[in-house]
């Protein structure tokens, strides 16, 4: 009985540290890619409409990477929290901030290709930087704004060994009422959390891209089979880095009368946070991949090869959409063709 449990708990301890090492190493990788794209896209591109969806899809990325030291740490202490109350509620706020700007970007550019494909009139016409711009920064609000509860409900606790302090989410505020709902608000924020953050804008990418790909197979505007392997990884990619951590979140609320074991949920959670890790840090590496002429352009500087690289996606994809589309002015058609970049999400999460 005793080795059982003593199994258990090294186990738990390994995976923890498997986990903890996973994270430094999308650091390393994740701060130097994310750096050189997020460099690339505002100095080294011609401004335009895609380069802004994709400047503020990568920068979350970025503020992910920064934090995952403390993660680490995390992970390698679990349960005990070593870094304060202020970080604990500063942290996980900038966690799920981080989690809904990027599941908002992902939504914003699936949209943005729809009403170009479907609407394209419509979209020359209404469509600019500046509106761009403004939707960027709306996105950031709500993402502030959705995850700002965690500034309220995440606190410390010294637990009765008076050693071990753990960062939770403690919904029983001062006063009867709260009191008494404090069950019902978590399944609020749950619900919340889980409809905006994951069903919701899943359905929408899903339907935008399912709906393109159709068009353009009915129309065949595309002689060759790249823009549905981009499509695919976009859904695909969405679904496999952000379902798993839900899984863990909504296994962990229901699990009051230890119906999961232990052991299983930490093994999810680890799980579910390397998956996040690598899609928020190694997303970059895959458009190198896609890209042609791999080993001829490894040949060119580094930001060279970042910048041929969105080049080359965006006119990949775009020419498709360009083709099934009502014929543009030259102007318009010229503009729109220089220095924009399509997103290609990869997994491995969009992290909250």
């Amino acid at each position: 009985m005793n080795t059982t449990t003593g199994m258990t708990y090294t186990s738990i301890k390994a995976g923890n540290l498997l986990s903890a090492v996973a994270l430094l190493v999308s650091l390393l990788f994740g701060l130097v890619l994310n750096t050189l794209y997020l460099w690339v896209l505002r100095f080294r591109m011609r401004k335009s409409i895609n380069t802004t969806w994709f400047f503020h899809l990568i920068l979350p990325n970025f503020v992910f990477t920064i934090t995952m030291p403390f993660l680490a740490a995390y992970m390698i202490m679990l349960p005990h929290w070593i870094f304060g109350s202020f970080l604990c509620k500063c942290l996980n706020s900038l966690f799920s901030v981080c989690m809904y700007a990027s599941v908002f970007f992902l939504t914003v550019i699936s949209l943005d290709r729809y009403s170009l494909v479907f609407h394209p009139v419509w979209y020359r016409g209404h469509m600019n930087n500046s509106y761009a711009s403004a939707i960027c920064i709306s996105l950031w609000g709500l993402a502030i704004l959705f995850s700002s509860p965690y500034l309220v409900f995440r606190q410390t606790h010294l637990l009765e060994d008076n050693k071990t302090t753990i960062c939770y989410n403690n919904y029983t505020i001062s006063g009867s009422i709260w009191q008494e709902s404090k069950i019902q608000l978590r399944w609020v924020m749950f619900s919340f959390h889980l409809l905006l953050g994951f069903l919701l804008p899943f359905a929408v990418i899903t339907v935008c891209y399912v709906r393109i790909a159709l068009r353009m197979k009915k129309g065949n505007l595309v002689r060759s089979s790249k823009p549905y392997k981009i499509i695919f990884i976009t859904v695909a990619s969405f679904f496999i880095s952000w379902f798993p951590y839900h899984l863990w979140y909504g296994m962990r609320m229901t699990n009051e009368e230890g119906r999961f074991h232990k052991t299983t949920l930490s093994i999810l959670m680890a799980f579910s946070t390397c998956l996040i890790c690598i899609n928020y840090c190694f997303t970059p590496l895959f458009y190198l991949f896609i890209a042609k002429n791999f080993k001829k352009s490894l040949r060119k500087s580094i930001l060279l090869l970042i910048e041929s690289v969105f080049n080359e996606t965006l006119n990949s994809l775009n020419r498709s959409f360009e083709d099934k589309s009502y014929a543009p002015s030259s102007s318009a058609a010229t503009e729109r063709n220089q220095g924009e970049a399509i997103h290609v999400p990869v997994a491995f999460s969009d992290i909250k």
